[in-house]
């Protein structure tokens, strides 16, 4: 194992060097933009080249050598071949930044080949119990999500000059210390292999970068890590194939998760690139790039140690990597501050409510019935008083203008304002403070008066959960009725006595 990290990392070294000076002379570099691409100085993007001559070299030279027995098998070579088609399709975007959509495509075509060459997820089970066997189809959805999420994942966090080939690398140690631990030395050898090459490439790429990776480099450490994990495990219960890697994965998979909810909340294309990744949003928390790729090679070892703990005889440490990883990822994805998903949260949370919500939303309906068969204000202004006391609002005021002011003023509350008259509901202490902020939501009486229902709340309360369009739908307008039957009411009453 030892001459095989070597090789890989002395040829990483010395062909990142001549790819560097090879590209600079053909221009095939990255160009500054001050938007996504913040370097200082345009840099060679294809240094991926390095990393998968490295690897494909020492892996065909070192499993000869070492392992020839195991190295001709049919899902080995089409590991291979796999991973030289993505690393093409990764090099052609790089020189000539085909469409991310056909990108995609070509990613799905070359998991498929992966899959019908032997690359198959089976099952979903733990240790020797299988808990669902796989059928043909749900064997070939599972493989290509995993195959081409797990490839995405990698091109998605090489945005920051060392994180990608840092992930990979950490990545790598983990499942080699898991294969080698299950008596796997294929598995093992690859994941040395490519710790030796990405290290390499690491001497050039850790910021500040002389040579980029490029789609090159991530799609295939990203490949090959997705396949190398279903074939080393596919023989036995998948939990190796799918659970280690994604927990050894696991920065990765999580940055390109968190991707695909921003963007689709935002009603954005999924393939569009932004400025939301996570080492964009630890560079806007004002860390520099040298110090994003040491805080994200720490969380990186972080999950591949408990990717580690997974592999460990026995069932008893499988709860608590669980709980410690979602602990982990629940807070740092609080301490990231995605906007996207704050809000989410929110509307989350309020599901885990809707009895309260309901709760709100049904008194809404009672007040609108009461309010429409009251008699006289007093009833109005009680039924009111009722509904949103118990509510999520800290005052309530009513006003009607001066020509139906009288509809309110016989009520003991009611006093002049403006040029009507007002009614104010106080239900929490103290009085207005500037903590609070008004809804209003006009009235409009059917002989063209006007009015105004305003409800004040807390600015710094819980969430609402009031709906306030049931309120601007069946209580102003149950308001506005039954204050202008009043007032017409009063208004022919006074006629009727001035007749007598």
């Amino acid at each position: 194992m030892t001459g095989a990290f070597l090789s890989a990392l002395v040829l990483a070294l010395f062909g990142t060097l001549v790819v560097r000076q090879w590209a600079v002379r053909r221009g095939y570099v990255d160009h500054p933009d001050d938007q996504r691409r913040i370097h200082s100085d345009p840099t060679p993007n294809v240094g991926g080249i390095a990393v998968a001559f490295a690897t494909v070299v020492s892996f065909i030279v070192w499993s000869r050598v070492a392992l020839p027995d195991m190295a001709a098998r049919p899902e080995i070579l089409m590991m291979l071949a796999g991973s030289v088609l993505i690393f093409g399709v990764g090099l052609w975007d790089d020189i000539r930044h085909i469409p991310a959509s056909t990108k995609f495509g070509l990613q799905i075509a070359v998991a498929s080949l992966a899959y019908f060459g032997g690359i198959r997820i089976l099952g979903i089970g733990f240790g020797d119990v299988w808990f669902s066997q796989l059928t043909a189809f749900a064997g070939y959805f599972v493989t290509v999500v995993w195959i081409v999420g797990t490839t995405n994942a990698f091109n998605l966090i090489d945005g920051s000059d060392g994180v990608a080939g840092g992930a990979a690398m950490f990545a790598s140690i983990s499942m080699g210390i898991i294969f080698a631990l299950n008596g796997d030395p294929l598995g093992a050898l690859m994941a040395t292999i490519l710790v030796g090459a990405c290290l390499g490439f690491l001497f050039f790429n850790f910021p500040p970068a002389s040579i980029f990776m490029g789609d090159s480099g991530s799609l295939f450490l990203g490949f090959t890590l997705a396949t190398l994990g279903v074939i080393t495990t596919q023989k036995s219960s998948t939990i190796l194939a799918v659970t280690i890697p994604v927990i050894a994965f696991g920065i990765p998979l999580l940055d390109t998760t968190i991707a695909i909810v921003r963007r689709y909340l935002r009603h954005e294309p999924i393939f569009q690139p932004d400025r939301g990744h996570i080492h964009h949003r630890l560079r806007d928390l004002g860390l520099s790039p040298r110090a994003v790729a040491i805080f994200l090679y720490v969380a990186c070892a972080g999950c591949a140690s408990l990717s580690m703990l997974l592999a460990a005889p026995g069932r008893s440490t499988v709860i608590p990597v669980f709980v410690v990883a979602a602990a982990v990822l629940i807070l740092g994805v609080q301490r990231l501050n995605v906007p996207e998903l704050r809000e989410l949260s929110k509307v989350m949370g309020r599901g885990f409510q809707q009895r309260t919500v309901i709760s709100h939303n049904v008194r809404m309906h009672g007040v609108a019935r009461a309010i429409t068969s009251a008699a006289d204000s007093r009833t109005i202004v009680e039924s009111l008083k009722r509904a949103f006391a118990t509510s999520e609002f800290s005052a309530l005021e009513l006003w009607l203008d001066a020509r139906h002011a009288r509809a309110l003023s016989d009520h003991e509350q009611a006093r002049p304002e403006g040029d009507g008259y007002l009614v104010e509901l106080r239900f929490e202490r103290p009085l207005k403070s500037e903590d609070e902020y008004e809804i209003r939501i006009p009235l409009k009486l059917a002989d063209g008066g006007d009015g105004r229902l305003s409800l004040y709340r807390r600015s710094s309360g819980s969430r609402l959960f009031t709906d306030i369009r049931l309120i601007a739908q069946l209580v102003a307008p149950a308001l506005a009725a039954t204050l202008g039957r009043l007032a017409s009411g009063i208004d022919r009453s006074d006629e009727a006595q001035a007749r007598q």
